[in-house]
């Protein structure tokens, strides 16, 4: 009986402590559960771009060929060839890519004319290409940041392959034109590059210096208009005040006058003798 009794009150503690055990790993569990939670959208909202930089920075980088130019270029080749070589076709060119005949016929003049149509064409793309240059190392660090989308980083990747290939397919052109000019074309288009942003710079300085000139006499005339209108409301002002002055002499003059012929004696009256 003693012992059965023993063993009753055991049990009875020992499920009295099994409870707050029981509450305890529930709510370690929770806990637990909450902080991977919180820690697998911190590390989902970190690895989308901030919403800062979606306003800021468009979805793909900005960059368009010269088109223009790169027309241009062809369809003067086309109307040399269709002049020179009417019969030829442009797979017989391609076939023959190195140094077609005609263009190795063409008189040295003409061959300019082509020659400055390709350099044109090149140096037009050396603006895309400093600008993709200037921009790639720090957006490369963006997107390591997770700061710019991956659709973005590739469309400037993909706008630099596109430029390097347009700078290479006139490489290519420049040694269908003149055997030999490839290694040179590049470094020879830089230099017009720089030369042409140089003058750009200077005219821009030049059109800004002209247009301080212009203010600076706009606001000397302005100055002028002001002045002139001052002195004439000083010398009007004067004027006035001259008038009221004058006024002021007469008023006091009169009322002299008339106080003098006040204060005169009247003429004595004369005394006759009666006869």
């Amino acid at each position: 009986g003693g012992s059965s009794l023993g063993l009753q009150v055991l049990a009875e503690q020992f499920c009295a402590m099994a409870v707050p055990v029981a509450v305890f790993a529930g709510l370690f569990f929770l806990v637990v559960a909450v902080s991977a939670g919180l820690m697998a959208y911190v590390a989902w909202r970190g690895s989308k771009p901030s919403e800062f930089y979606q306003e800021a920075v468009t979805e793909t980088y900005a960059c368009e060929l010269p088109v223009a130019e790169i027309n241009a270029y062809y369809d003067l080749k086309d109307r040399m060839r269709k002049q020179k070589a009417p019969d030829a076709t442009e797979e017989e060119e391609e076939q023959d890519q190195a140094s077609p005949s005609w263009i190795r016929e063409l008189p040295v003049e003409e061959r300019r004319v082509l020659q400055q149509a390709l350099m044109r064409r090149l140096v037009a793309s050396f603006d895309n290409l400093d600008r993709i240059q200037h921009d790639k190392p720090g957006n490369y660090r963006l997107w390591r940041g997770k700061l710019v989308s991956e659709r973005y980083w590739a469309s400037l990747c993909e706008a630099e392959a596109m430029v390097g290939e347009e700078v290479d397919s006139c490489a290519r052109e420049a040694d269908v034109l003149e055997p030999g000019w490839k290694p040179h074309i590049f470094n020879q288009a830089v230099q017009i590059w720089r030369r042409t942003k140089q003058e750009l710079a200077q005219k821009k300085e030049v059109k800004k210096e002209k247009e301080k000139e212009k203010d600076k006499d706009k606001k000397a005339e302005k100055r002028k208009e002001i002045e002139a209108k001052l002195a004439e409301e000083i010398k009007a002002r004067e004027e006035k005040q001259a008038a009221k002055a004058m006024e002021q002499l007469l008023r006091e003059e009169e009322l002299a006058a008339s106080s003098k012929a006040k204060k005169r004696p009247a003429a004595p009256k004369s005394s006759g003798k009666k006869k």
